[in-house]
């Protein structure tokens, strides 16, 4: 398990393999200043994660999601997707669903409200 700070100290993950899965825990703000720091979580958790093992992002703890993070989802999904290992996100609050929902996201990106469910590959909720 690895943990890391953002530069700003914002936002916190914590990288967890299980099995062939990678789980990236996310806690904090998401915005433009600590965005670099979860796209550098995101994109050793793909390289890590054996296809067809899903990255899932935990994003229950995070406390602000900005536009950025939306791209962010965008761009690592499509990197899953050529990885052929699938992304999923695990939200439960409207800090996050919200925006996702707003953009459409939720139409495109398997969304859970928990870690097990998300693992499980069961039906998405959003």
């Amino acid at each position: 398990m690895s943990r890391s700070t953002s530069a700003d100290g914002l936002l916190t993950t914590r990288r967890e393999v299980r099995g062939s899965a990678v789980v990236v825990h996310v806690a904090g703000e998401v915005d433009f200043s600590s965005l670099g720091h979860l796209q550098e979580e995101l994109s050793t958790a793909v390289t890590v994660a054996t296809p067809p093992a899903p990255v899932v992002l935990d994003l229950r703890d995070v406390e602000f999601f900005g536009w950025c993070g939306l791209t962010l989802l965008i761009n690592s999904d499509d990197r899953c997707t050529r990885n052929h290992t699938p992304l999923r996100v695990v939200a439960a609050s409207g800090t996050v669903l919200q925006p996702l929902m707003l953009a459409g996201l939720d139409q495109v990106l398997p969304v859970y409200s928990n870690l097990t469910d998300a693992m499980a590959q069961s039906t998405p909720v959003a």
